[in-house]
């Protein structure tokens, strides 16, 4: 069986474990990087890596992460592996799943209408109702960006003319 990794760093120590453990249970590994992934619409094969027909010759594909990029570029994945899915290819860390824990708001969403206790949180993309939302928290308040991982984008705000520039900064 030939398994698909999708990965940033095919030599990271989690994509070597994983590796690893795919040659020892008797199965090849196959990394892959997002960035040189090829997908064709009206011709065939509909997803490719160097030449290498995914959606025929690959029995599973695991995903890691999803990766830096670009928002469009991290929605393109997203619609990749929801193609592969349809066209039959089993997808480990679901794409569905994938979409969901990558907005910030949709995570918090799910998690608090399952019970699970969050952060006070306010969305918004009018800059008005985001200085309202950071005096009615108290003036401590954290500002991420919606999409985002490993801290990137992060600002702790306490004083009201830096929230006021930063809320200002992330208005276009």
């Amino acid at each position: 069986m030939k398994i698909g990794i999708f990965t940033r760093n095919e030599h990271s120590w989690c994509s070597r474990k994983l590796r690893d453990e795919i040659i020892k249970a008797g199965h090849e590994p196959f990394p892959m990087r997002f960035s040189r992934v090829r997908a064709n619409i009206g011709f065939k094969p509909s997803v490719s890596y160097d030449g290498v027909d995914l959606v025929n010759e690959l029995s599973i594909a695991i995903v890691r992460p999803i990766g830096r990029g670009s928002v469009d570029e991290c929605f393109f994945r997203i619609d990749l592996l929801h193609k592969l899915e349809r066209l039959g290819l089993p997808i480990v860390n679901r794409p569905s799943t994938i979409e969901r824990c990558m907005s910030k708001f949709t995570a918090l969403a799910v998690l608090e209408e399952h019970g699970l206790p969050v952060p006070k949180t306010t969305v918004t993309e009018n800059p008005v109702e985001a200085l309202k939302a950071y005096h009615e928290l108290k003036e401590d308040v954290v500002v991420k960006p919606l999409y985002g991982s490993r801290g990137f984008g992060i600002s702790r705000l306490r004083d009201e003319d830096v929230a006021r520039r930063v809320i200002s900064d992330l208005h276009f």
